[in-house]
């Protein structure tokens, strides 16, 4: 009885007042003692609650109607963004997001390893709208709207936002959300189409189209049309990235150029490149003035990818290894060290969950190590960081809880300081915090 109670209450709307923001940028609030999680609420507000699931442990809900605004409520810019879960931070000030995710690697250092930085890094930012330059876009044709949807999904994750454009994505790609919609449409296999992989080069705009039924003759010509009148260039993906294969004629390389360094870094459409331009020249920048680099450095770059770190590096120090586990990018990284006539920067192939003391690359009397990790973080390796003579480790990370749990090992097991951290906001909008700390013995 008291369970259809509770059911029925929570089927209507209940006002509720925000306490705090989670680390995913949702308002918390407690009703019956019991933690909700509410997206598109500030803390101090009062808001109007549609409960959307949930657990033993916690529930979810939508604002739907604010009661009492904060001062730091600012109307989103975008049409879109009550459905669309591409951004999720939008309604908060933008000074006030940077704030949020400064506070949020705060915390995470302070819970998880009980320690701060000696100085806190001035957040970086710049310029927060169409600085998307990669995107993963689903794509779904919708019989009852008789209308192919592209774009991000929605909030609750099941469907895909109907937009017909992004504030967000760079502007080639915000652009072409509309005439992909209507070209998708016109498709035979239009409901086997599942995503669109999107990349924006110097001169080039790159749609790597996922399709699990064969693309035929009247199709493939409907997509190369589209190619030619928006200057795209299109590939096609059968299965897994090995079946990715360009459709059209161009075949030239893609690239964008780091004028900073002068430096060329060309890749494949489905390639790992940072997603903010700008803020990734900002984030080198900063990398290397932390690491205060000189021509005696010899450098060793962990989880290097393309060279995005490395290659700059390279133009600064005496050498610079980079170590990437990916095959295919070791391969590009050593053409790009090529193209750019850098001789004294190698690259090497190594799974760094595994310990690599005898392997030829670690044999290096290494002055400074730089790290870039995926969200799991760098703990396997650290041991193996620690045994070098570098005094100098900085730390890239994408996710603040596993830097603070490596910080953690760092300071309080491998003997390191943790001199500097601080975060960049790579993702504007969003609850993505980016962040880099430097650690010295």
């Amino acid at each position: 009885m008291a369970r259809q109670r509770k059911r029925k209450l929570m089927e209507q709307p209940i006002e509720v007042t925000i306490e705090d923001l989670s680390h995913d940028g949702r308002g918390i609030a407690r009703i019956e003692g019991k933690v909700m999680f509410v997206n598109g609420a500030l803390p101090g507000e009062k808001v109007l609650v549609k409960h959307i699931g949930g657990n033993k442990n916690f529930e979810e809900g939508i604002a739907i109607e604010v009661l009492q605004a904060s001062v730091d409520r600012v109307e989103a810019q975008c049409q879109f963004y009550d459905v669309c879960n591409g951004c999720t931070m939008m309604h908060l000030a933008p000074e006030k997001q940077i704030a949020f995710k400064q506070n949020t690697l705060k915390q995470n250092l302070l819970k998880m390893a009980k320690i701060q930085p000696e100085s806190w890094l001035q957040p970086l930012t710049d310029k927060s709208w169409h600085y998307r330059r990669r995107a993963r876009l689903s794509v779904r044709w919708v019989i009852a709207k008789d209308k192919v949807l592209v774009g991000f999904r929605e909030k609750n994750g099941r469907y895909v936002a109907d937009m017909d454009y992004c504030e967000i994505l760079h502007e080639p790609l915000d652009a072409l959300l509309k005439p992909l919609s209507t070209m998708i449409a016109q498709l035979r296999i239009r409901q086997h189409i599942a995503q669109i992989e999107a990349s924006v080069a110097d001169d080039d705009v790159a749609l790597i189209i996922r399709h699990l039924k064969p693309i035929g003759s009247e199709d493939e010509k409907i997509m190369l049309d589209f190619a030619e009148k928006h200057n795209v260039r299109i590939y096609s993906q059968s299965k897994g990235p090995k079946t990715i294969f360009e459709m059209t004629a161009k075949q030239r390389p893609l690239y964008f150029d780091m004028a900073e360094y002068k430096i060329r870094m060309e890749f494949l459409p489905s390639d790992f490149i940072q997603v903010n331009a700008k803020m990734n020249i900002k984030m080198i920048a900063q990398a290397m003035s932390l690491l205060k680099i000189n021509k005696d450095d010899v450098i060793l770059d962990l989880f290097c990818g393309l060279g995005n770190f490395t290659l700059p590096l390279a133009k600064n120090v005496k050498t610079v290894v980079g170590i990437e586990g990916e095959k295919s990018l070791v391969q590009r990284a050593m053409h790009n060290a090529s193209l750019n006539k850098l001789d004294n920067v190698s690259f090497y192939e190594a799974d760094l969950r595994r310990n690599h003391e005898n392997s030829e690359w670690f044999q290096k009397d290494y002055t400074k190590v730089l790290i870039d990790p995926p969200r799991s973080g760098a703990w396997e390796v650290l041991p193996l960081i620690a045994s070098t003579n570098a005094k100098y480790l900085l730390y890239v990370s994408c996710h603040p809880a596993s830097l603070a749990r490596d910080a953690d090992r760092l300071v309080n097991e491998l003997g390191y300081k943790l001199v500097n951290a601080g975060v960049m906001d790579m993702f504007p909008h969003t609850s993505h915090v980016e962040s880099m700390a430097l650690f010295v013995r």
